[in-house]
């Protein structure tokens, strides 16, 4: 459990935004930069300007933030975990990031690196049981499953992406992450078309289908979803662009995501960790209990 002063923050944070609508910038997504070890049939990140980010830029970023009143950062990539300057790696800017005083110190990975590291919470890119995420990311299932279990650390979760080709196996990867007492649960995403409307993308129609299941088993398994989140997913009336996420990329500064522009891929995100942060400024309780977990 988060320690009182933190709690007093969220509290007075959403308090502010809701009722006196000062929209203070919450959580930065810091991209350190744009390598990745994996070619996912879903991203072309690695397509982007490398624009891999120094120490002392780092630094820099952490701070402006800070000043800015923002209490959560989460560091993401490409692989974040492959980042090095000078003899500096990612757990050089998490502490950094941690003794300036954020309450939340995220990483987002794909798994395939040693997890060992400071940070408050571990998202882990996973998409499905070991066929199916092999044909997605690659053959690196057996890898990162080896890499969890090897994990000391105490809040790992797995980020699952839905898309056409893992649509059906939700609920048997629900099952099989039961049984791995290291994970703490599972957040699910729907693949979002940043790239065109390809294969891997789902309609409405199938979209509500798959979230009524998931509301259906959230008792049943360790889904990390909120039952608000899922069902604003589910109506899809969820605040976007949502101003209060900042991701710094090299020396660019994008709201809410770093597509943001695009009114059709904003109506069609598949980001539902932001759904989960419009329903905790909405006041709903399953998303305040669920958001304690993680941030």
């Amino acid at each position: 459990m988060k320690s009182t002063k933190y709690l007093l923050f969220g509290l007075k944070y959403v308090l502010t935004y809701r009722f006196l609508k000062e929209k203070t910038p919450l959580i930065c997504g810091l991209v350190m930069h744009n390598k990745c070890n994996l070619s996912c049939l879903h991203c072309r990140i690695t397509e982007r300007p490398v624009d891999s980010l120094s120490y002392e830029e780092s630094k820099r970023l952490i701070d402006s933030f800070y000043s800015d009143g923002g209490r959560t950062v989460y560091f993401e990539g490409g692989e974040p975990f492959l980042w090095h300057y000078n003899g500096y790696q990612l757990e050089d800017v998490v502490i950094y990031a941690r003794n300036k005083g954020f309450y939340s110190t995220i990483i987002y990975t794909n798994g395939t690196c040693p997890i060992d590291t400071s940070a408050d919470t571990v998202f882990i890119s996973l998409d499905g049981l070991r066929k199916t995420n092999d044909v997605i990311r690659g053959r690196v299932f057996d890898k990162i499953m080896n890499n969890i279990t090897m994990s000391k650390h105490r809040a790992l979760y797995i980020n699952f992406t839905i898309n056409s080709y893992n649509k059906d196996e939700i609920l048997d990867f629900c099952d099989f992450i039961n049984g791995v007492k290291q994970i703490k649960g599972i957040f699910f995403y729907f693949h979002s078309p940043y790239y065109g409307y390809d294969d891997l993308f789902l309609d409405d129609i199938k979209k509500r289908e798959i979230l009524t299941r998931l509301i259906e088993n959230k008792g049943k398994y360790k889904i990390l979803n909120s039952r608000a989140g899922l069902k604003a997913a589910l109506n899809n009336n969820w605040e976007r662009p949502l101003k209060i996420c900042r991701i710094y990329e090299g020396r660019r500064k994008y709201e809410c995501c770093r597509f943001s522009g695009n009114v059709n891929l904003c109506r069609n995100c598949g980001y539902l960790s932001y759904a989960e942060i419009d329903q905790v400024l909405k006041f709903k309780p399953s998303a305040i209990r669920n958001a304690l977990k993680y941030f």
